[in-house]
């Protein structure tokens, strides 16, 4: 059978993915800056933790109204509004970095809200994109965003790991501000379309409604996406619980400088970047729900070779190879969403959907920061986390998530 002849992704979308490129590429550097920055502080490993449950907090707090407004309002000025906030923020936090752990108590808020703008963002950047790209394009227009983020995380990391080792720690927070500014000038450029009437019926039924409505129809109408959310708590319980603690155990029971510690954050994205690129074909062949499940399996066993492997080069590949695994977990799962819920619903679901996936990420942050306190045994937490990631994916295998044909999407029940 041959293939049908692939449609060009058309200026918007690359209007798009340049705002989202130059967004991330100042949030990877802050997100390997900052716990280097409490760790060098502290010296704790469960302050330097508590800074990952303060960041994910806010999913739990907004991701609800985000999504309602993310339906409501138009989610070009949304975008804009978020990078606007985010520099503002990151801004301030770059000032109070400099005065060094007096400030602490202050980057913790500030961190805090900078994390509460990504809860409004993301459901508006992914209830944009289905409107701008054709459905059947949906995989490849993901691959290509995952890939750029991929990218920029392994810039970002080494950049950041080199910018603290010879500049100190407030440069990067700098740049970070400046790429928010930048994103939001791209996005001024990218013109409206049909996503405002797709987003804007007739009648509303008030905030409650509508999140009602977004929740009735994840838990009785499309319950693929219930499973699927749930699948992505117990597996972000499991990465947390490695992820959290990963800067300092990589510096301090491997004992890596601060430029290795971005070596090894580069492979992941590396890793990522192979696995977002590969991710459409991965799909057409195996189904979104077979491919979520078969990689979520495969991560959790070798994320367990992360015990065996203590050099560099070793932890290296592990890491780039489970971040490979993981990064066609979030092709499929996005492509999935945005093929089988109604555009008008889109950021509602995205973001109950996300902030169910999420809510694991702060207590296990916690949990991992504990841990590490009481036991001094890293080893111990990373093969509970590695389990647990396996354990998720083999539960999810007995389920209607896997329930397609090699090559499609997965099936699910009729919508209206």
């Amino acid at each position: 059978m041959t293939s049908s002849p692939r449609s060009p992704l058309g200026k918007r979308y690359w209007l798009l993915l340049t705002a989202y490129v130059v967004s991330n590429a100042g949030t990877w550097i802050y997100r390997l800056t900052l716990p280097l920055l409490v760790l060098h502080l502290t010296g704790s490993a469960l302050q330097t933790a508590a800074l990952y449950a303060l960041e994910y907090g806010p999913f739990l707090l907004l991701s609800l109204p985000g999504g309602v407004w993310a339906d409501r309002f138009d989610r070009k000025r949304l975008l804009i509004g978020g990078d606007v906030a985010a520099g503002v923020i990151a801004l301030a936090l770059a000032i109070l970095v400099s005065a060094g752990s007096s400030a602490l108590p202050a980057i913790y808020v500030l961190a805090f809200l900078l994390a509460c703008v990504e809860p409004v963002y993301h459901p508006a950047f992914q209830g944009l994109l289905p409107s701008i790209v054709a459905d059947s394009e949906l995989d490849r227009a993901n691959s290509l965003m995952q890939s750029s983020d991929q990218i920029i995380s392994l810039a970002g990391p080494v950049l950041a790991g080199g910018l603290v080792a010879v500049f100190g720690y407030s440069t990067a927070i700098y740049i970070d501000a400046a790429s928010f500014a930048g994103s939001a000038l791209v996005l001024l450029f990218l013109k409206q379309g049909r996503e405002i009437a797709e987003t804007a019926p007739a009648e509303r039924a008030g905030f409650a409604g509508d999140l009602a409505e977004a929740l009735r129809y994840i838990v009785r109408e499309n319950r693929l996406l219930l499973i699927g959310s749930l699948l992505f708590t117990g597996t972000n319980f499991g990465i947390w619980l490695i992820q959290a603690n990963l800067v300092y155990y990589l510096s301090t029971y491997l004992s890596l400088s601060s430029a290795l510690v971005g070596v090894v954050f580069a492979a992941q994205g590396v890793g990522a970047l192979g696995g977002a690129l590969v991710a459409p074909a991965v799909i057409r062949r195996l189904g979104n729900g077979r491919t979520i499940v078969c990689s979520t399996m495969a991560a959790g066993l070798l994320t367990g070779l992360l015990v065996v492997f203590r050099d560099v080069v070793g932890v290296s590949v592990v890491s780039a190879v489970v971040f490979a695994l993981g990064s066609m977990n979030v092709v499929s799962w996005f492509t999935l969403r945005q093929r089988i819920v109604p555009k008008a619903m889109l950021g509602r679901v995205v973001a109950a959907t996300r902030m169910l996936a999420f809510s694991s990420i702060p207590l296990a942050a916690l949990v991992a920061g504990a841990a590490e306190d009481a036991l001094h045994d890293m080893y111990l937490v990373i093969l509970a986390g590695a389990a647990l990631r396996f354990l998720v994916g083999f539960a999810g295998s007995r389920t209607s998530l896997v329930r397609s044909r090699a090559g499609t999407t997965v099936s699910e029940p009729a919508q209206s």
